[in-house]
């Protein structure tokens, strides 16, 4: 049962993360893989429930992280806009920005764990 309109629970935001991170994760064979994959699709995470996601945006923070490896940034531009952010319905997003549009909410993003 969710809290109240707009507002998800965790188990909720977990299962959708879930398809949101899997084309990341699901190639990942160590840990230590899974565990950076997890840390870039938050980071691409926070730029959707924002809306924050335009392509300069993406491309800028996947440059902090990939440096100037321009095949690997285009790469996850595209699993990004592609596989990702597709993974979930407009309804979805719009209930994911709805609940992360509460500053309480948002400010939990920091210490959360999917």
């Amino acid at each position: 049962m969710e809290p109240r309109f707009g507002m998800l629970t965790d188990d909720a935001i977990g299962q959708l993360f879930a398809p949101f991170s899997w084309p990341l994760v699901r190639p990942c064979i160590t840990e230590k893989q899974k565990q950076t994959a997890i840390g870039i699709s938050k980071m691409l995470w926070l730029r959707l429930v924002t809306g924050a996601d335009n392509e300069e945006a993406v491309y800028l923070d996947l440059q902090r992280i990939y440096g100037s490896n321009r095949d690997a940034n285009i790469s996850m531009g595209s699993i990004y806009f592609f596989k990702m952010k597709t993974a979930l319905t407009d309804e979805e997003v719009r209930r994911l920005k709805d609940h992360y549009s509460d500053d309480r909410n948002f400010a939990r993003l920091k210490e959360w764990e999917p």
